[in-house]
């Protein structure tokens, strides 16, 4: 792993436009949400490592310039919630969770982040993120029942 931190000057860049990616995927580039979670644990001391992937993620988002947004409905009535999450990935051995709402294809929500604690296997961080998840899919299924509408 490459330790060699970044001057004052490219660190700022770097924090500046990991500000700019984040105001990017919560409006219309959320398959680069992960990349950007990452990144924003990185903004305090960036080294060249982490340059490298804020390039690829530019890159990225240059070659699919013309991607567009494409959300289906195939059941009004049927939400369903996809969360998983992955084990020690950080520095710290804390894992990450990643969720998505989806009504038929393309997410409607969804988010990406650290867990706030340690697990001791993959098992328990796996329950972590179900644990973080869990508040968004129960206002998920009540919000619109509170609306009169019929959703399971």
């Amino acid at each position: 792993m490459n330790d060699k931190h970044l001057s004052e000057e490219k660190a700022v860049i770097f924090h500046h436009t990991v500000a700019q990616l984040m105001f990017l995927l919560t409006r219309v580039r959320r398959d680069i949400q992960t990349t950007v979670s990452f990144l924003t644990t990185r903004v305090k001391k960036p080294d060249a490592d982490d340059w490298g992937k804020l390039k690829c993620v530019l890159q990225y988002l240059m070659g699919t310039r013309t991607l567009k947004i494409r959300l289906t409905i195939d059941n009004m009535h049927c939400i369903k919630w996809l969360v998983d999450a992955s084990h020690g990935v950080h520095w710290d051995c804390k894992g990450h969770t990643g969720a998505a709402m989806t009504l038929g294809k393309g997410a409607m929500s969804s988010f990406s982040h650290k867990h706030k604690q340690n697990a001791n296997s993959s098992t328990k961080s796996e329950l972590y993120g179900v644990y973080d998840a869990l508040p968004k899919v129960i206002w998920s299924l009540e919000f619109p029942r509170a609306q009169g509408h019929n959703v399971s």
